[in-house]
């Protein structure tokens, strides 16, 4: 298997696993939405599903790029993941430490 080959491949694995993480956080959000706000749970869900369309159009046109490109862009997109997944990490432990607080 070409180079290219591989990282096609592995695009693809990468573009079906965030599809996934998406759907599978899109499904828990769904839940504990539906306690408590079913305005907000429906203004998420439109949200979830147009960053996974944008997500799947942005990374579709990402294998059209050449090697180097490809991990430039897959690398600054882990960037900003990991920047919003600290983001969350930091509301949630905010939340936490109001409501031990009260």
């Amino acid at each position: 298997m070409s180079a290219t080959q591989r990282v096609r491949n592995s695009v693809k694995a990468s573009i079906k696993s965030t599809e996934e993480f998406i759907e599978s956080t899109k499904e828990s959000l769904q839940k504990e939405l539906s306690k408590t706000a079913p305005k907000i749970q429906h203004d998420l869900d439109r949200s979830f599903e147009e960053a996974g369309r944008g997500l799947s159009n942005a990374l579709s046109s990402i294998e059209k790029k050449t090697n180097r490109e490809q991990v430039d862009l897959l690398n600054a997109y882990k960037s900003f993941l990991q920047k919003q997944i600290a983001f969350v990490d930091d509301r949630l432990k905010s939340i936490r430490n109001d409501r031990h607080s009260q």
